[in-house]
């Protein structure tokens, strides 16, 4: 009851100054105050900045399972760079959630661009899993790492609920669904947390296949060889996205993965795709393999080769892991 009456009156505190400073009238404009995000917004305010990691850990603690929170620090209350900050990072179809910490001079925002609320209950030993998702999104699931670390997708049903069964033992859960520009994660927790695994440090794409055969090893999959082929899509698309600032499957509607394949006339009998925008290819390793629905690309047996590609903007990497089966060159039209 007491952390419920912190989040009102948080929430409260929010909503006037939304009325009251032009900071909170870009807030109320941009995105849904939230009192859950405050204390990742106050941690971006100290000398050492957190990792994407320790604020996910922060909102999920606080009751929020968005699978992404962006935190930017501005050197002065400048309502125009506050704008710019949250158009920046705020995914373009899902009004995003939002906090502000001031240290009496710096200003900090946190972000969450996208998520949904969820609700999980026991009943007679088995989890169920409700999620209240948008009109708009399609094939709602829920990808789930179980303690062996294998990942198993289930749909939700028409009253947008699932229930695991009583022998699986989630260590991490994630909602996720399809939108305009691809399927996209809307909410990732974790009931049972799994031991820390160990982060290898990649300096290099070289290291990232490595890194994805070891984690392939453990789980009984076969090797994934780099290919040239979709190195080449895989390039263009993080450069696109690099340039675009968004991470998207289908940044316009006719430039999904497949649809970039059949461009550059390579042909595959099977298609999957990782992206993350992170500061480095250890980080975006990290989201991928504590993120179900993506490890389950990692993992999955059937593909057979992996082409990456990376681009940098502003301080930050865009990174496409596109994977396949089988990829060859088919004959120019």
């Amino acid at each position: 009851m007491a952390t419920t009456t912190h989040l009102s009156l948080s929430l409260c505190l929010l909503a006037a100054a939304a009325h009251a400073d032009p900071l909170g009238d870009v807030l109320e404009a941009r995105c849904r105050p939230d009192g859950r995000l405050l204390p990742s917004a106050r941690a971006a305010l100290a000398p050492v900045a957190p990792d994407a990691d320790a604020q996910r850990t922060r909102t999920e603690a606080a009751g929020m399972f968005a699978p992404t929170v962006h935190t930017v620090v501005l050197p002065t209350a400048d309502p125009v760079a506050l704008a710019a900050a949250i158009d920046h990072a705020r995914h373009p179809t899902l009004l995003p959630r939002c906090a502000l910490a001031t240290d009496g001079v710096r200003v900090a925002l946190a972000l969450a661009p996208r998520v949904v609320e969820v609700l999980t209950e026991y009943a007679h030993g088995a989890l169920t899993v409700r999620a209240a998702l948008p009109q708009f999104v399609s094939a709602p699931q829920l990808a789930v790492t179980g303690t062996d670390g294998a990942v198993t997708v289930f749909a939700f049903d028409q009253d947008g609920a699932v229930i695991l069964p009583a022998a699986l033992v989630p260590t991490t859960l994630q909602v996720i669904a399809t939108l305009s520009d691809g399927p996209i994660p809307l909410a990732t927790w974790h009931p049972t947390p799994a031991p820390a695994a160990r982060r290898d440090t990649l300096v290099d794409v070289r290291d990232l296949l490595g890194a994805i055969n070891r984690e392939r090893a453990r789980a009984g999959a076969p090797p994934l060889r780099r290919d040239p082929l979709l190195d080449g899509v895989a390039t263009a698309h993080a450069r696109n996205l690099a340039a675009r600032g968004v991470i998207a499957h289908r940044p316009t509607p006719d430039d999904g993965p497949i649809e970039r394949l059949e461009r550059a006339h390579v042909m595959a009998e099977r298609v999957a795709e990782n992206l993350a925008r992170a500061q480095s290819l250890t980080d975006a390793h990290a989201r991928w393999m504590g993120s179900p629905s993506h490890r389950a690309n990692v993992l999955d047996p059937a593909l057979d080769a992996l082409g990456v590609g990376v681009a940098a903007r502003e301080g930050e990497l865009f990174v496409v892991e596109l994977f396949a089966t089988h990829p060859t060159l088919t004959a120019e039209r």
